[in-house]
């Protein structure tokens, strides 16, 4: 048995699909990856938040939770 892969977007071309569903030897699988439907600058934004991680760039909760009631005080006397 071959098997043929098309990748289609489903909004672009609903048409085909439609047809392509209609014969009796296609079967159907959705693969969709979350992932690859993030736009490029999404992506990015992952990556550098991976890269901020390997670098050790983080805080703790404790630290957050610190700078985050400092900022509320400090939001609160103006």
């Amino acid at each position: 048995m071959k098997k043929l892969t098309i990748n289609i977007e489903e909004t672009k071309y609903s048409f085909f699909l439609e047809l392509i569903k209609s014969m009796d030897f296609v079967s159907i699988e959705n693969n969709d990856d979350w992932y690859e439907n993030l736009s490029f600058s999404e992506k990015k934004n992952i990556q550098k938040g991976i890269d901020d991680i390997d670098n050790g760039n983080i805080f703790s909760h404790n630290e957050v939770m610190s700078i985050a009631k400092k900022r509320i005080n400090e939001l609160k006397k103006n």
